[in-house]
């Protein structure tokens, strides 16, 4: 394999020329050096270089299959609507059904071995962190600089910025919350990893997709899917609190979260077992 990880993702550094990255997305390269113990090389996905004939390129976390090109390996990658044209791969594993689902109705094999990869991250960084806050509010990058304004002066509130090249210090600030309402994806997939209750919200209409990601993600670990409740405005944290304490799928057994991670462990092809 040697010793660098020839890996993509969707990477605002690389792709849209900012200063940081989109936490969720940077996520996979943390992970993937976390797991492999070597360092990655971000490539593009659908382009070709020589070395794709001897040396694959991994696509991980992300919706960002229709990103892939056929020398690429998807380990928990998953689509961003419900009619995403992919190109053939080696699957290995997808991010939930629904997107192994529409990889069989374009004729690919793909098993049916479930996971975002961002499960794993307490596998891999577990620290102990202070509860200082009774409820974490992280908006879709898109919609930060609007919800921040909603709950500056909220002194239980933390809101969380995922633009970022810090996945550690992010992570801190996540389980710094007793209860997460997110409009982004993995503001909830990692608040469920460290068993912290977390709900979908949506803040606007400004997030890309059908939200089939969502959905994806939800039924992966055995969740309901649910239409997610609108906020145009702050809401009271004790009211917040109460309607995650309320809702049924604000958390995945610790059972299924294991199997998941144990699934994903199973067939990751770059795992050192050194490590």
């Amino acid at each position: 394999m040697g010793q660098i990880i020839r890996l993509y993702w969707w990477s605002e550094i690389y792709i849209q020329k900012k200063k940081k990255e989109n936490y969720g997305d940077l996520l996979g390269k943390y992970l993937v050096e976390k797991i492999s113990g070597k360092k990655v090389q971000w490539l593009r996905a659908n382009k070709f270089y020589f070395k794709n004939l001897w040396q694959p390129v991994y696509v991980t976390i992300g919706s960002i299959l229709e990103h892939i090109g056929t020398h690429c390996t998807v380990w928990g990658s998953g689509i961003i609507s419900r009619d995403a044209q992919v190109a053939g791969a080696t699957f290995l594993a997808v991010r939930g059904p629904l997107s192994r689902k529409r990889l069989q109705e374009l004729n690919y094999n793909c098993p049916a071995v479930y996971g975002d990869p961002a499960l794993l991250l307490p596998l891999y960084y577990h620290p102990k962190i202070e509860k200082k806050y009774k409820l974490g509010i992280i908006p879709h990058i898109n919609d930060y600089e609007v919800v921040k304004e909603w709950y500056q002066n909220m002194e239980q509130v933390k809101v969380i910025h995922f633009r970022t090249n810090d996945v550690e210090q992010t992570t801190d600030e996540i389980l710094s919350c007793e209860y997460i309402l997110s409009s982004s994806l993995h503001g909830v997939i990692v608040a469920h990893a460290y068993q912290t209750p977390a709900v979908q919200v949506r803040f606007s209409n400004n997030i890309h997709g059908d939200g089939v990601k969502y959905h994806d993600y939800f039924l992966s670990v055995g969740l309901n899917t649910y239409t997610p409740m609108e906020l145009f405005e702050a809401q009271a944290v004790e009211e917040s609190i109460s309607y995650i304490k309320d809702h049924i799928d604000a958390l995945p057994s610790t059972s299924k979260i294991k199997q998941i991670q144990q699934g994903l462990l199973a067939v990751c092809p770059f795992k050192n077992t050194a490590i």
